[in-house]
This record gives structure tokens, C-alpha cells and sequence, in this order.
């Protein structure tokens, strides 16, 4: 999937970086994001040849992400259910649907929207990068619900083993 930065601009934005520099200020590994993209979790941004490049916007979803599944262990699957699931955009969207059953951007319900947005039948020009729905994924009450809970299941594991010493 390609969300094409040419018609925006002739060459890339200059704060726009290459997947190492974002993977170094992440601390994460270049495959890594480049999984997260081919997962449908990441949307780069892409030139006509394919060169991926990510801005300070996709740095806290980068990081939110390596939390995810390092903290949580949460596989890909259920990444893609908490986003569906437990995000709720509509919400903040103020969307005339309800849930993701009613929403006509999620035409496989295992994805979220903008992992289907080649599936759609008709171009809906609402840009997925700069969407408040993904851009909020970070702060969202069920991936910051999470990510607490897993630190906690942490930090009470770390003192448990230290306690037993």
C-alpha cells in the first residue's frame, strides 16, 4: 500500500527522514518499522520508486507500537483488534457510525481503515497519514489501558523477583 508524498510536493518534505534515521530515533531496528508497515500498522509515506520516509509524526506511534509488542506481547493480530476494537474513532471523528460494524471504511474487519483503504470501492480523499483517527492511536484509552497494565505486570514481577533474593 502506497500513500504517495509526488503530488504533494516534487521531492520529499525536508523534515520527512529515511526508515534508519527514524529507526535510530526510535531506538527500534529498520525491519521492524518495515514490518509495521507491511502489517497495515505503519503508513510511511512513499515516492513513485518506493523510498519510505516517516516525519516527527510517526515517531510516537513507531515507539507506541515497539511497546506494544515488547511490553505487552501483543501479536499483530491483536494489535490490529485493540486498534479496531478499543480505539473508536467515531468517537472523536463524530461520525454518523457507532461502532465498526456500521462503518463503511472498515470493509474487512480485521484491519483497520487504512489497512483497507485499497479495498474501498469508491476514493474517499480523506488522507490516512494526517487522519485524527490514526494519529490519536498512541494516547488512545485502550492501547494507554495496556500498556499500563503491562507495566504494572512488570514492575510487580520485578519486585516479586527481588523480594525472593
Amino acid at each position: 500500500m502506497s500513500y504517495g508524498i509526488e503530488s504533494l510536493h516534487p521531492e520529499p518534505f525536508s523534515q520527512c527522514v529515511t526508515i534508519d534515521v527514524a529507526a535510530s530515533r526510535c531506538n527500534v531496528l529498520a525491519e521492524q518499522i518495515t514490518e509495521y508497515a507491511r502489517e497495515g500498522l505503519l503508513i510511511p509515506l512513499k515516492t513513485s520508486n518506493g523510498i519510505s520516509y516517516y516525519t516527527n509524526l510517526d515517531y510516537e506511534w513507531i515507539c507506541t507500537l515497539q511497546r506494544l509488542r515488547d511490553e505487552a506481547h501483543l501479536s499483530f493480530d491483536s494489535i490490529r483488534r485493540l486498534l479496531i476494537g478499543g480505539c473508536e474513532c467515531w468517537k472523536f471523528r463524530h461520525c454518523d457510525f457507532h461502532n465498526v460494524n456500521a462503518c463503511p471504511m472498515i470493509t474487512d474487519p480485521s484491519k483497520p481503515c487504512w489497512a483497507n483503504r485499497a479495498l474501498w470501492s469508491v476514493f474517499v480523499s480523506y488522507p490516512c497519514y494526517g487522519c485524527l483517527a490514526y494519529r490519536s492511536l498512541p494516547r488512545c484509552g485502550a492501547v494507554r489501558s495496556i500498556l499500563h497494565d503491562s507495566g504494572v505486570a512488570a514492575q510487580s514481577s520485578r519486585s516479586a523477583a527481588n523480594s525472593n533474593k
